[in-house]
């Protein structure tokens, strides 16, 4: 993995694990776009929402594909963090 992957990857995960209605948001959006699915129905009015910062980290979160060096597997783990962090389960996996 490549050390500007790393960092940005982290820097996703680090907004996701803060707290509030934003990272709320953006871990909605992330799971979202990790398994291209519109499961989570992410409505893109939360992008306005997000600050100056975060609005580009968004942006950088939807180029961490093409960044030389990602690996499926750190992405799966933030996805997954994503998912346990705000309980965002699929229907029939979260004892409903």
């Amino acid at each position: 993995m490549s050390t500007e992957f790393v960092k940005k990857l982290s820097e996703v995960k680090a907004f996701i694990a803060e707290g509030g209605n934003a990272s709320q948001w953006f871990a909605r959006a992330y799971a979202s776009w990790y398994w291209v699915t519109d499961f989570w129905e992410v409505n893109l009015n939360g992008y306005e929402h997000l600050d100056a910062t975060n609005r580009e980290l968004f942006t950088e979160m939807l180029n961490l594909r093409k960044l030389d060096g990602w690996a499926d597997s750190a992405l799966y783990e933030v996805a997954l963090f994503a998912v346990e962090r705000w309980n965002l389960l699929p229907p029939g996996r979260d004892g409903a």
